[in-house]
């Protein structure tokens, strides 16, 4: 049997740049998320400069996942609405850290930040309806259902998304004794 990772995120940083272009650029991550796909041999180092210039003036936050000290995917708080106190998160992680928790634990850590640090008082997100997994680290963070659109994003213009949000006060029903 093998140990269970330790996960934790941190402020993206410029020496991610390589393990976001080697997640970025498998077919089926890019299948699931806003990733252009093919990804531009400098996507990684492009995504990475922007992220941590947003991430430094305040703009939006990137994080980088990782597993046992490994940079393995990323996760952001964008569309920062400060008058209404709400954001919208977002993830993508590498092909063979699917399916084991991580970004379960991941977001878990990401709201912290958002709730607690940020001041947030809602936190939105969406998937692909074709990517129930998606659905399920949302799910088990707490997030719940308030529908299904046709997505506006160019990649993906007119697929079925889900839409899903989570209000502070739900968060800390769901999490007392971590986060009360």
């Amino acid at each position: 049997m093998t140990a269970k990772s330790e996960i934790s995120i941190r402020p993206l940083q410029l020496s991610d740049a390589d393990a976001v272009q080697r997640y970025a650029s498998d077919e089926r991550v890019a299948r699931m998320t806003t990733i252009p796909q093919p990804y531009p041999p400098d996507g990684g180092e492009t995504f990475v400069k922007k992220a941590v210039e947003a991430h430094a003036n305040g703009e939006a936050f990137y994080f980088g996942i990782l597993a046992d000290g490994e940079m393995i995917g990323a996760l952001d708080l964008r569309s920062i609405d400060h008058e209404n106190r709400s954001v919208e998160c977002g993830y993508a992680i590498a092909t063979s850290h699917w399916g084991k928790g991580i970004t379960t634990k991941a977001v878990e850590l990401m709201l912290q930040f958002a709730f607690s640090d940020l001041g947030m008082e809602v936190v939105r997100s969406s998937c692909l309806s074709r990517n129930p997994a998606s659905a399920r680290v949302l799910e088990k963070n707490g997030f719940r259902e308030t529908g299904e659109y046709a997505s506006e994003i160019p990649k993906f213009k007119g697929e079925p998304f889900r839409g899903f949000q989570l209000t502070k006060r739900e968060w800390l029903a769901n999490y007392p004794k971590e986060h009360g």
